[in-house]
């Protein structure tokens, strides 16, 4: 039994309780239950797991120091962002071999806890490849190991003298080595209470699937098998994220990564050539099955005398200004039903919010998933001992969608109703309702379900209430509710009265 504090409970009035004065209908509903009203709250910030703004870490160059970050980052984080995403190099996160950032780094340690403390969810893509980075992307150790490997080109470096070295991605001693390092990756932060999601591919340059090279180029099957394997056998719980549209071609995306292993998809380029119909079309035809995670394509400034469009085959001669590639950018991900957008860094964010502000707090109110039990039917009283019917209909406003059907969350988020002690307001008995499924529930489709259960509780005055339950969380509410002016204690929303008989 879960404990609460002694509140006093007072409807809202904008609940719109009211009593429906009808015969009984054909789900069970009878005479006299009572209606009770909610509506869609649509401009607060409300966070969920893989849903919403995301603030970067994106260290091809230095990664960043935390107290600077979060001192520039910190209204953002506040005001608009639900994930923070660090993006960067092996060789920063295990510069010597067994010794890991997340043990020993203190400033990756204080960027990692910054955004726990101000309610974020973390979110990694750790790289290899050394291209257009200020480092190489794989520590010295590995290639001090044995591996084979190549010269990439290095950040700020336009003559070539001092390249990068990268290992074949079909090397055994990098396997050996990356593979060690996964696990004990896996073994930090394969933990949902603090991340929300892996990408679990991250070969070429920018960890994006380009220009991966081989020993042996008959190897490029067995090597994206042998990485996306390595990431689902030591991820458990955790969402995994894979880049369609890479060299591997998207039949063998989704044969080994999405259906194998139900890794969800992401594009790093929306609102750019690089983002049509064409890929429009791939991730609606995978939708509502899996959730999108969707980033910009341009970054790296706000002003418009800095232009990195302006090669783009579509959009060169079309975006005139930041704003015409945010507006772009927001276009796509909606209409790619994207649970995830990029303010990304300090830079990108001071952009979005100075020129496209209305876009931000439009991505918070339609973006990704917003749930809310938008009308709950029940009687007023039932008889200790006898069944108690409750009809009750959910609305998902946002164009994205809950992933708990993949397979590391494992359907764990349920709708639960409980009955609470009208004083202590200590939850007296719960139901659950399995078939009301939230990954069943997308934008303009409201779905309806009934529940009964016999209610074992001695007579008196109860408080109805419902939550999204987390069944590894010992049932706890695990999802936050958008309920416009709801009463919330603990995370439940109450509901209304009802009145135990004997």
């Amino acid at each position: 039994m879960s404990h609460y504090k002694n509140l006093t409970w007072i409807l809202p009035v904008a609940l719109a309780l009211f009593v429906a004065c009808t015969d009984k209908d054909n789900d069970g509903i009878q005479s006299g239950d009572q209606t009770v009203s909610f509506d869609p709250d649509l401009t607060s910030l409300i966070r969920n797991p893989a849903s919403g703004w995301t603030l970067y870490d994106d260290a091809n160059d230095y990664v960043s120091n935390a107290k600077t970050y979060w001192s520039q980052q910190d209204a953002a984080a506040e005001k608009y962002a639900s994930i923070f995403y660090w993006r960067s190099r092996w060789s920063e996160l295990e510069p010597e071999e067994g010794k890991y950032a997340w043990e020993h780094d203190e400033n990756f340690k204080a960027l990692i806890q910054g955004a726990l403390d101000r309610g974020l969810k973390l979110a990694f893509r750790v790289y290899v490849d050394g291209q257009d980075n200020i480092y190489n992307g794989t520590p010295d150790f590995v290639r001090e190991a044995g591996a084979q490997g190549y010269a990439v080109h290095r950040l700020w470096d336009p003559a070539d003298e001092n390249n990068n070295w990268t290992p074949y991605a079909d090397d055994p001693v990098f396997q050996e080595k990356f593979g060690n390092f996964i696990r004990a990756f896996a073994q930090e932060f394969d933990d949902p209470a603090r991340v929300d999601f892996i990408d679990a591919y991250n070969l070429g340059w920018w960890g994006e699937g380009h220009h991966v090279q081989y020993l042996n180029n008959s190897n490029k099957y067995s090597v994206y098998q042998w990485i996306t394997d390595l990431y689902a056998e030591n991820f458990k719980n955790v969402l995994l994220v894979v880049n369609f549209g890479t060299e591997i071609g998207f039949a063998y995306e989704k044969q080994l990564a999405i259906d194998k292993h139900d890794f969800l998809t992401r594009r790093d380029g929306i609102g750019s050539y690089w983002f049509q119909d064409t890929e429009v079309e791939i991730i609606n035809s995978l939708f509502p099955q899996k959730a999108f995670i969707a980033e910009g394509c341009y970054w790296g400034g706000n002003s418009n005398s800095y232009q990195p469009w302006s090669t783009d085959p579509l959009y060169a001669d079309k975006f005139k200004s930041w704003a015409d590639f945010y507006a772009q950018a927001y276009k796509d991900a909606i209409r790619g039903h994207a649970n995830t957008l990029d303010l990304r860094e300090a830079t990108e964010t001071r952009g979005w919010v100075t020129h496209a502000k209305e876009l931000v707090k439009d991505f918070i109110s339609y973006g990704g998933y917003r749930l809310t039990p938008v009308q709950i039917e029940f009687p007023p009283s039932v008889q200790s001992g006898q069944s108690l019917t409750i009809k009750h209909t959910w609305r998902n406003s946002g164009v994205g969608v809950c992933p708990n059907n993949n397979r590391r969350w494992n359907y764990k988020y349920k709708v639960s109703f409980a009955l609470l002690d009208s004083e202590s307001q200590e939850i007296e008995q719960m139901i659950t309702d399995d078939n009301a499924e939230p990954s069943a529930w997308i934008k303009g489709k409201d779905k309806t379900y009934r529940t009964s259960e016999i209610v074992s509780l001695p007579a008196g005055k109860y408080i109805l209430a419902v939550a999204i339950t987390d069944d590894t969380q010992e049932k706890k509410p695990g999802l936050n509710l958008a309920v416009k002016n709801g009463s919330f204690t603990n995370g439940w929303l109450k509901i209304g009265t009802l009145h135990v008989t004997q």
